[in-house]
């Protein structure tokens, strides 16, 4: 009945929270709404993007101050973990290295870089953390610029936990978005997803095809999976286990990070091998475990939204059923 307040619930399975007037669902979702009318498939608007940037930012704006604390810390206590080791490494694996213009003086990078703003992926995605981490390493002389070219022991292994705390932040933040979409167009009858879309997406990042198992698709997920180990595995072949090295090839390492279990056994196995001399398809297997990466990428885009569109169906999905 039009008269009837609505309740929305924050998470299925939670109870659901008296509402008013149609705003943005950061402060409060509508009270009536059409259903049938409703752009399910509209965005949540630019704040609630550049809030995905801070760890447990969107949680606590949802009023979830628990889960807002743990993904807080889990990302700070990751990063810095690894930061310990590689410190101002991480200039040197930036995108764009920040060193001094050739003329002398201080360049936009070097200021970005000043003010903890270096742009190193997938740490960036850890906002705080790593300009914290950035501003506490940061060291303009050329003795330290000499640092950031200087390789450290287990510098492997250490670099990829920098990095996953990215990676970390970004699945918090994709955590936060599916909330504040169910917060806004879930209703009474909205069924439950088949899996959180968001673990889906991390499970995938680690293994392949497991987030699809996640959401019900265990075939679909067996096929993507295999598809993206077996690229990996080729680009490792090729080079003899040297294609996937943050410190030679830093931004195909970004790349090749999408797939996170694969860079991990790279880290700790092949990362750490010492090169003799040199291998003729090195290049190819760089190619190769980037591209493995980016169908990686694919993957969990795919695994979340199989868990979300198990909620939210496109609209002839939903008439088909109909």
């Amino acid at each position: 009945m039009a008269g009837r307040a609505q309740t929305w619930p924050n998470r299925p399975g939670e109870p659901g929270k008296p509402s008013t007037a149609g705003r943005n669902p950061l402060t409060c979702p509508p009270a009536m709404v059409n259903r049938v009318a409703r752009n399910h498939a509209r965005g949540l608007g630019l704040g609630a993007f550049l809030s995905g940037f801070v760890p447990g930012l969107l949680q606590y704006q949802l009023g979830q101050k628990r889960r807002a604390a743990i993904a807080f810390v889990s990302c700070f206590v990751l990063f810095f973990v690894g930061w310990v080791v590689v410190k101002e490494r991480l200039y040197y694996w930036a995108l764009l290295t920040p060193d001094t213009p050739p003329g002398g003086g201080t360049g936009t990078l070097q200021m970005l870089a000043r003010f903890g703003l270096p742009i190193t992926l997938p740490e960036l995605l850890n906002a705080p953390a790593n300009a914290i981490g950035a501003m506490l390493a940061w060291d303009a002389t050329p003795s330290g610029e000499r640092l950031w070219r200087l390789p450290r022991a287990f510098e492997h292994l250490f670099a990829w936990l920098t990095a996953a705390s990215g990676m970390l932040a970004a699945f918090w933040s994709a955590a936060g978005h599916w909330d504040l979409r169910w917060r806004r167009d879930s209703g009474d009858n909205t069924p439950a997803p088949s899996a959180n879309p968001a673990l889906c997406a991390a499970l995938s990042w680690l293994v392949p095809g497991l987030g699809h198992a996640r959401a019900g698709q265990k075939d679909k997920g067996m096929l993507m999976g295999a598809a993206v180990v077996i690229v990996f595995v080729m680009g490792l072949l090729f080079s003899h286990g040297h294609a996937v090295d943050r410190a030679e090839a830093s931004v195909w390492w970004i790349g090749q990070n999408l797939f996170g279990g694969g860079s991990l056994f790279a880290a700790l196995v092949t990362g750490p091998w010492e090169r003799i001399g040199a291998t003729q398809e090195l290049d190819l297997g760089v190619v190769l475990c980037t591209v493995a990466g980016l169908m990686n990428l694919v993957v969990m885009v795919d695994a979340f939204t199989v868990a979300e569109r198990s909620s939210f169906p496109l609209p002839q999905q939903a008439e088909v059923k109909a």
